[in-house]
């Protein structure tokens, strides 16, 4: 009698209780933490020729997370970005009325599918650039089986089979870890590919121009001991070029340059104008992703980075305004 009265009480008492915790889906994937890119001049804004707006390291509990290694933004306002062990990741954005970042909000992570339907896996994980083109849709670029495919525009991006994207036929002869690590949607409908470490007998590195089922060889010379990790298309058909070295000891620099627009042309060597570089002891990590949106004070320019799933690395985001020239007077300068 007594163990069934016992059983009635908590029964009853259990119908007060709340209900079970929400599940990982519904809770805050990410958690963002405020970092200063310059330790020694917390206070200071003026990076390069950028201007910096915010800056996180952003962390998770979830063994998903981790590895993000392409970046842009979507026609839902939405960030994306892709990691190089097969997922999509997507938030949205709280910013205040100055465009700074506050938050990221409502996390949703998928695996990055097939073009039979299944979420990929082995050979075909390796995401590596992102770009979104004029239809909204999404172009991702993988290294490895060197490919790319299309993703529907939001709100089914997560959720699609992808269409296969023509690439320069040479692109298969890349290295297995060093093919296209930028792509870039021009405003003319163009796509951009620069690649890793498909080397030239110059020291530069393999790209094209796609137009159509056309694709035409120009190149691309970064500074000294880098790479590209990827780009972005401005507005204006400039192209924001992300840029990264490493060197023994785990020592990290990068660089974020400007090319021109008019420089675009078949047979090229590109050389970007460098805006920004973050080596030790500012904010220096693995950084490969970068994506770019236009305001009313000019391109707003998010760079971040990829942790390979190390303990020993970070997520950082960092977000910069590169301001028009009617602008410039808005940009004070703040530290050394």
């Amino acid at each position: 009698m007594i163990i069934l009265i016992g059983a009635v009480l908590c029964s009853q008492v259990a119908c007060l209780l709340p209900r079970s915790a929400p599940t990982s889906e519904s809770q805050s994937l990410v958690k963002l933490s405020p970092i200063d890119v310059d330790p020694k001049h917390p206070e200071r804004t003026n990076f390069g020729a950028l201007m910096l707006l915010s800056a996180f390291r952003l962390s998770s509990k979830d063994k998903r997370f981790g590895g993000l290694s392409g970046l842009s933004i979507g026609s839902d306002g939405r960030l994306y970005a892709i990691s190089d062990n097969g997922y999509w990741l997507s938030a949205q954005m709280v910013r205040d009325q100055n465009d700074l970042l506050l938050n990221l909000v409502d996390w949703q992570i998928a695996p990055l599918i097939t073009t039979s339907g299944t979420a990929t896996s082995g050979g075909l994980r390796d995401a590596e650039a992102l770009t979104r083109a004029k239809d909204g849709s999404f172009l991702v670029a993988f290294e490895g089986i060197h490919r790319i495919w299309r993703y529907a525009a939001p709100p089914l991006t997560m959720k699609s089979v992808p269409d296969i994207v023509k690439t320069p036929p040479e692109v298969v002869r890349a290295p297995g870890n060093g093919g296209m690590e930028g792509i870039a949607s021009l405003p003319d409908g163009r796509l951009l590919i620069l690649t890793e470490e498909f080397a030239n007998s110059d020291g530069s590195f393999k790209g094209w121009l796609m137009e159509g089922q056309k694709a035409v060889e120009l190149s691309y010379a970064p500074a000294p001991g880098f790479h590209v990790t990827d780009c972005a298309a401005l507005d204006n058909g400039d192209v924001l070029v992300l840029e990264r070295r490493y060197v023994p000891l785990g020592i990290l620099s990068a660089r974020v340059t400007l090319v021109k627009g008019e420089e675009l042309r078949p047979g090229a060597t590109l050389m970007g104008k460098e805006l920004l570089k973050l080596e030790q002891p500012l904010a220096a990590e693995n950084y490969e992703g970068i994506a770019v949106e236009r305001t009313a004070k000019g391109m707003v320019i998010f760079v971040i980075s990829d942790d390979n799933y190390s303990s020993f690395e970070q997520t950082l985001l960092l977000q910069f305004l590169l301001p028009d020239a009617a602008n410039q007077p808005l940009t004070s300068h703040t530290g050394p």
